[in-house]
């Protein structure tokens, strides 16, 4: 198939002017309205994600917003994809061939003189032979066009285009469903009832913040329905693809068929040279097992027969793929987070689920998913906001997570029994105490998240995981 006519059957709006519904769905994920803002600014917009995550449902869903509320022309908004064999068959298949059977036969109009903006959309922007270098002369080239560009994963949009396209774009992480999140698709497909508003914490306004929920906390009939709700999160994770079949054994089976397993193969091995494909699963089922836990990459060498050097470099493609989460230690001193073992967890529940083949959960394998799910919603926010996030370990002091806003820094302890223990604080009163009187970095306050627990003690804020949303 021509170009030309492979663009034409792709981009059905040109002729009828609207996206299909099924294209569509009925919810839009938070990062839409990020994807929304930044529509007028020059920066390529990249939206990176794991695969199967909705990365190609938010880019339909930007084109029907283009179309609508916009009121673009259509032929001014192009959308195609890096893996359609009919526009790139083989490594001399470039993508400036694409853009100038746009520009020349179908819009018509000279790519340095656009008197009205183009969107060009690009889904799977990494199978594209040298794309960085391409964007890089549309770009500085000041050609008026606005590049919307997807990737599975870290991996793929950092991996050769770091220095080309420094200051050049501008990075929208699309990550599993967080609760707060499943919360509202759950609503929206499963009981078709509203958003249920739960405030942000405010990490500027503890006190404030603290104050909101309690009201929330206090309404039975809100928890009940809330807790529900997360008793089925805790076990199929944050894929939005679960919502279309909410039967658990065949949810399961195609996460570890299509998201794991695939993931793994297409997204990692397509980007590196990989010589051992199946230790990246093994690695991913002995995270798993041992979620939320802090390793020492020689051991895990050890216990895999492998050596040190390739379990790190695993190890950071699974963090790259948005497989795993990684947290270095706290510490001042950078010597010490260096020689500290690092703490590692499966960053989606579900994904964990699936490759452990649980279907149930007890009271101590909840405590170890909501760690979890802990670590993952910092991680989102510190991707978002530039903070640091790490655990804390010094002799037999220990702290879940370390939230570094530069300004000052929070620990966060999970404690997700029924009844918690005064002497179970020890440790992050300790390490308030020391650090309250930091010039930079200081810590006024800890946060404790609970099973149920609403209280205050001192500058303690103990709030249920439920109601802590970030």
């Amino acid at each position: 198939m021509e170009i030309k006519q492979s663009l034409i059957s792709n981009n059905i709006w040109w002729n009828n002017q609207k996206i299909n519904s099924e294209f569509l769905l009925g919810r839009k994920r938070n990062e839409f309205d990020e994807i929304i803002q930044k529509l007028e600014e020059k920066r390529i917009s990249a939206i990176i994600g794991p695969r199967r995550v909705g990365k190609s449902t938010l880019i339909y869903q930007t084109i029907d917003y283009l179309l609508n509320v916009k009121k673009i022309e259509p032929k001014r908004i192009l959308l195609f994809s890096g893996d359609d064999p009919s526009l790139f068959f083989d490594e001399d298949d470039k993508l400036s061939d694409v853009l100038e059977v746009y520009f020349d036969e179908i819009l018509c109009e000279p790519m340095e003189k656009l008197t009205q903006k183009v969107y060009i959309l690009i889904d799977e922007i990494h199978f594209i032979k040298n794309w960085q270098n391409f964007l890089k002369v549309y770009f500085d080239r000041k050609y008026n066009i606005k590049f919307i560009i997807t990737g599975s994963s870290s991996v793929h949009l950092y991996k050769d285009s770091n220095e080309s396209l420094l200051g050049r774009i501008e990075n929208i992480y699309v990550l599993p469903l967080t609760f707060n999140q499943f919360l509202n698709f759950y609503q929206t497909y499963v009981q078709q009832e509203k958003d249920i508003e739960i405030p942000k914490f405010d990490f500027n306004k503890p006190e404030e913040s603290f104050k909101k929920l309690e009201k929330l906390y206090y309404d039975k009939n809100l928890k009940i329905k809330i807790k529900s709700i997360l008793a089925e999160y805790l076990i199929v994770g944050g894929y939005p693809e679960y919502f279309e079949n909410r039967n658990l054994q065949l949810w399961q089976k195609r996460l570890a068929e299509d998201i794991i397993s695939r993931g793994i193969y297409k997204d990692i091995l397509t980007i590196y040279d990989i010589k051992n494909p199946d230790l990246l699963e093994k690695l991913m089922y002995y995270i798993a097992a041992n979620n939320a836990q802090t390793f020492s990459y020689s051991n895990i060498a050890k216990d895999l027969k492998v050596d040190t050097t390739t379990i790190m470099n695993y190890i950071r493609y699974l963090k790259q793929a948005f497989l795993i989460n990684i947290l270095e230690c706290y510490s001042t001193n950078m010597g010490k987070v260096i020689r500290m073992n690092k703490k590692l967890s499966v960053l989606d529940n579900g994904i964990k689920n699936s490759f452990l083949k649980r279907q149930t959960l007890d009271s101590q394998e909840e405590g170890k998913i909501i760690e979890g799910m802990m670590d993952f919603d910092i991680r989102l926010l510190t991707e978002k906001e530039g903070y640091g996030q790490y655990y804390y370990r010094d002799n037999k002091e220990e702290i879940d997570i370390i939230l570094d806003r530069k300004i000052e820094v929070v620990p966060i302890e999970v404690k997700y029994v029924n009844q918690i223990k005064d002497n179970k604080m020890k440790s992050i009163n300790k390490f308030i105490e020391e650090n309250k009187d930091r010039k930079i970095g200081k810590t006024n306050y800890g946060i404790i998240v609970t099973k149920d627990t609403y209280q205050k003690q001192e500058n303690l804020y103990y709030i249920p995981y439920w109601l802590f949303q970030i």
